[in-house]
């Protein structure tokens, strides 16, 4: 009885207050708050430039496709660097070659240049420099942070990165309207640079700097041994896998295609909807600051029953502003599903290992994604409305969260406190 009474003030003492007097965590999040805004202003002038400037639609799902091999090819070789070498590093270099990508572009839309190819080469660059920042960004917050800390922390890490779907589509529709798509760019360059030097605060152990040295074929493959042999993480990766096939593709261009050519809609209704998810987003990150979960698998099984249902029903809406509000929905299941998720998988995973399983998570959930992006663009140019596609892909979603009721390897996880 008294151990559990020590448990109970355990957690009530880790506290938002606490992990801030954390000067890594602190710079750690300020890099977050400036990466993720930016990332998500370049984003939608982005979107918005290649539906402004190509009318087939199909190739506007290209856009998101050529982002998404790279990221894909080369997301465990990210996983590999990133447990071989500084990891602050890393996400600094990321931040600075993404930066130097949209000055290349704000190149291009000033000697009025621009066309589809362009976006399309540089959304492939900027999938490389996420393959080898997602992996070091996502393992450094298990280095300085204890494991009892690391829901709080991933949350309020989340909390600054959902801010960016709703400051950064609205500060980008607002910059596109005003100054144009050269305002939206430079203020995203910005941000990105902000981020930049915000990582360089962040400080690591000694023993993470430091490295044993072997070779990376050796580390892939003692990573890919501890991930196979290890049941939870198995299981996660692969239900990942399904539902980024089913979601991805047909959510990311489903949207701003939605907007335009069925709401009839502008840049600021894309801004609205976009906007709308990250509101819901970031009420889901502080539902999950402020409450610690318990059973966090089951929360991500019923949380992505709930997901499925609305996905669905967004696909028959007919009005911006009831989207607007089906997607903000879905925004905070999202966060629901997304933490626990990843928390599981950081306490399951040894310290020495985080970037390879981080890496491989990455790159097995999201093989389909490409495949997503492709099959998605694909059945848009055999003339399958946007709206169908989404309908079916919200079944199917639904159809495999009811199975996960019977995986008690999920259902029954409980989090450990740190020893």
């Amino acid at each position: 009885m008294a151990e559990v009474n020590v448990d109970i003030q355990e957690e009530k003492r880790i506290s938002a207050k606490t992990l801030f007097k954390n000067k890594s965590f602190v710079a750690l999040f300020f890099a977050a708050l400036f990466s993720a805004p930016g990332y998500y202003m370049y984003l939608i002038g982005v979107e918005w430039l290649m539906l402004t400037i190509h009318d087939d639609r199909s190739v506007f799902g290209m856009l998101f496709f050529a982002a998404s091999i790279p990221r894909l090819i080369f997301l465990t070789t990210g996983g590999l660097v990133a447990d071989r070498f500084n990891k602050r590093l890393i996400v600094f270099l990321s931040d600075i070659v993404r930066a130097a990508l949209i000055i290349l572009l704000i190149v291009f839309v000033v000697t009025d240049s621009v066309s589809a190819m362009h976006l399309i080469s540089l959304a492939v660059f900027f999938g490389i420099a996420d393959a080898f920042s997602h992996p070091a960004l996502s393992s450094l917050a298990p280095v300085i942070l204890k494991d009892e800390e690391l829901q709080k922390g991933n949350s309020l890490i989340q909390m600054t990165a959902q801010i960016s779907p709703i400051l950064g589509p609205a500060l980008g529709a607002t910059l596109i309207k005003v100054l144009g798509f050269v305002g939206v760019f430079t203020v995203s360059a910005s941000m990105l640079v902000l981020s930049a030097i915000a990582v360089l605060f962040i400080r690591l152990k000694k023993q993470e700097k430091l490295k044993e040295k072997s070779s990376a074929w050796k580390d892939f493959k003692a990573g890919f041994s501890y991930m196979r042999k290890n049941e939870l993480i198995v299981t996660i990766v692969i239900l990942a896998f399904f539902i980024n096939f089913f979601f991805t593709g047909p959510i990311a261009i489903g949207l701003p295609i939605l907007i335009k050519d069925v709401y009839k809609s502008d840049v600021l209704g894309l801004a609205t909807v976009e906007s709308s998810m990250g509101i819901g987003a970031l009420v889901g990150t502080i539902i999950l600051v402020i409450y610690q979960l318990k059973r966090p698998g089951l929360t991500a099984v019923w949380t992505l029953i709930g997901l499925g249902i609305l996905y669905t029903l967004t696909s028959v809406s007919m009005s911006l502003y009831v989207t607007a509000g089906l997607v903000g929905l879905m925004g905070l299941l999202v966060q629901l599903l997304n933490i626990p998720i990843f928390t599981m998988m950081q306490q399951v995973t040894e310290k020495a290992m985080l970037g390879r399983m981080m890496s491989f998570f990455m790159t097995v959930s999201t093989g389909l994604v490409p495949v997503s992006f492709m099959v998605t663009s694909l059945l848009i140019s055999a003339d399958i409305g946007i709206q169908t596609i989404m309908f079916g892909s919200g079944i199917m979603i639904t159809i495999l969260a009811i199975f996960q009721l019977r995986n008690k390897r999920i259902l029954q996880f409980k989090l450990t406190k740190e020893g």
